[in-house]
């Protein structure tokens, strides 16, 4: 049974988040990477009020983000890992996006009553400026978890040439399997602001991949996907759609695949109560506020693979932690 303790610091969880984002969206990180300061220099280093950044830094310290010794504030080993920028493991691109969303977190009163988003479902296409935090924060939060990494190594694509990444954003995923697959080439379907980022992204960090990367300007919900391809992966893209957008989804996956082709989908699919993973239950609030979809159960994916013609469904849970996804894998004969 949940004790006193555990309610109360989730019900007040909402202090500990915007502690850390407000942080790194002032620059503390940044500013102690080089050195410890104290508060009065912390605070001429962000251009913020000594006694105000002398409690966030203490917070912070509280939450073993800081270390402090003698009024001095340093980095930790783990802010250092995943809050200073040029760090690989740099998760703060996730953290500023979900600051962006503190307002959308506001009206989810307004959401539940009315079963509507708090933010226009256009997957961050309108503005550039949010089409860039957007796609930095899936890079960010896959790289510092280290979910393409681990799904590369796990995932034999051995006989594959041409590997699609569906929704592929930043071509996290696809760097690392083609950085395994060397024979392999790939492509990246997606909407044409994302994929201006992807291509700034692929030239400043990973330029020996781009000769093999097609980016295809691709919006799923309004045409055919283009084919046939070996291997079509999706990594979170379910979960911002309906179920009937899903189910045609999938139908046009089939259809693109070449003959022996396979078709992986990575998500949280969720137990037949949609309340396992935990994390993927919590999540779905999210995705009501931003987007048309939810998290799906291994039946409803199975039913859309089945319904297409996919045989050889299976699943394979990631292991927790540090992740809260599974990989479904269907085959088309």
């Amino acid at each position: 049974m949940m004790d006193f303790g555990q309610i109360a610091a989730m019900a007040g969880g909402h202090a500990e988040a915007r502690a850390i984002q407000i942080a790194l969206k002032l620059g503390v990180f940044e500013a102690l990477a080089r050195d410890g300061r104290d508060a009065a220099a912390l605070a001429a280093a962000i251009g913020c009020e000594p006694r105000a950044t002398m409690l966030l830094a203490n917070a912070l310290v509280a939450l073993s983000i800081l270390s402090k010794e003698s009024g001095r504030f340093e980095l930790t080993a783990t802010s250092r890992r995943y809050l200073v920028e040029a760090s690989p493991e740099y998760l703060g691109g996730m953290i500023l996006f979900d600051a962006e969303l503190w307002g959308a977190w506001g009206r989810l009163e307004d959401s539940i009553r009315s079963g509507q988003p708090a933010v226009r479902p256009d997957m961050y296409q309108s503005r550039p400026e949010e089409t860039v935090r957007f796609i930095s924060a899936m890079d960010s939060l896959v790289r510092s978890r280290g979910d393409a990494r681990w799904t590369a190594e796990h995932l034999d694509l051995s006989s594959a040439r041409t590997i699609v990444d569906l929704g592929g954003g930043p071509g996290t995923y696809l760097v690392e399997f083609l950085r395994r697959w060397p024979d392999a080439r790939g492509a990246i379907y997606d909407l044409k602001a994302t994929l201006a980022v992807a291509r700034e992204l692929l030239a400043t960090r990973e330029s020996w991949a781009l000769p093999r990367i097609e980016l295809c300007e691709v919006d799923y919900r309004a045409g055919e996907l283009p084919g046939p391809v070996d291997v079509i992966f999706m990594s979170n893209i379910i979960h911002s759609e309906d179920e009937a957008t899903n189910a045609e989804l999938v139908a046009k996956c089939f259809r693109a695949l070449a003959s022996g082709g396979r078709v992986i989908i990575k998500d949280h699919i969720m137990d037949a109560e949609l309340v396992v993973p935990a994390a993927g239950a919590v999540f779905a609030l999210y995705l009501l506020l931003t987007t048309r979809g939810r998290d799906y159960s291994f039946i409803e994916v199975s039913n859309w693979l089945q319904a297409a013609g996919f045989v050889g469904i299976t699943i394979e849970t990631l292991p927790s932690p540090p992740f809260t996804s599974s990989i479904v894998t269907a085959t088309k004969p």
